[in-house]
């Protein structure tokens, strides 16, 4: 299986084209993994001749892979994902945060 992880300092285009989109929205792209991924078994069973590419945020776990080559729509799909929240810094969700007591009543 051929991969190929980009650093911090690695400069593929697509690395590039995803670190430039990710500072242009506010976040810093050093807590983002780039991972393309070519020839793996995944990629040739789906017929992608570009392969895979994998973004994964490390303070939130969020991870999101798209198919990527010619005539494909990843960066598109990635801006997307970016613009629904989905790489946003996780919240507590209302039932998990800590709140007063409720007052009882008496009758």
């Amino acid at each position: 299986m051929a991969r190929m992880s980009y650093g911090k300092d690695d400069g593929g285009d697509k690395t590039v084209a995803i670190r430039t989109l990710l500072a242009s929205r506010g976040f810093d792209a050093r807590d983002f993994d780039i991972e393309e991924d070519a020839h793996s078994g995944i990629s040739q069973l789906l017929g992608l001749a570009g392969g895979i590419v994998s973004l994964r945020r490390r303070s939130t776990g969020e991870i999101r892979v798209y198919a990527a080559g010619p005539g494909s729509a990843w960066f598109a799909a990635l801006c997307a994902d970016l613009d629904r929240g989905y790489f946003k810094r996780a919240t507590p969700s209302a039932a998990f945060r800590r709140s007063a007591p409720a007052a009882t009543l008496n009758f």
